[in-house]
């Protein structure tokens, strides 16, 4: 898609969900000609649940891995001075 540097800032909306489509907005302006594109692709709920799945088996939603976490928190520990005994 084609266009102008005014219909770029009028229609930014519209053009920016054109390029989360994965469609390249070209915009030309008196200074050269601009590419507006998406970097990465968004994530989908499929490819969130097949990122999960290579936890499985790890110990990060099991018993035991909420285990870990719970040992792995900080506990509060009294701030010491330079002045105290060590």
């Amino acid at each position: 898609m084609v266009t102008t540097a005014r219909e770029f800032t009028r229609n930014f909306r519209k053009l920016r969900a054109v390029a989360a489509r994965g469609k390249v907005v070209r915009v030309t302006a008196p200074e050269g000609v601009y590419v507006f594109a998406r970097e990465k692709a968004h994530k989908t709920c499929g490819s969130v649940l097949t990122g999960l799945a290579r936890y499985e088996g790890k110990g990060l939603f099991t018993e035991r891995g909420a285990a870990a976490l719970a040992a792995s928190k900080r506990r509060r520990v009294r701030a010491k001075s330079p002045w105290d005994e060590a």
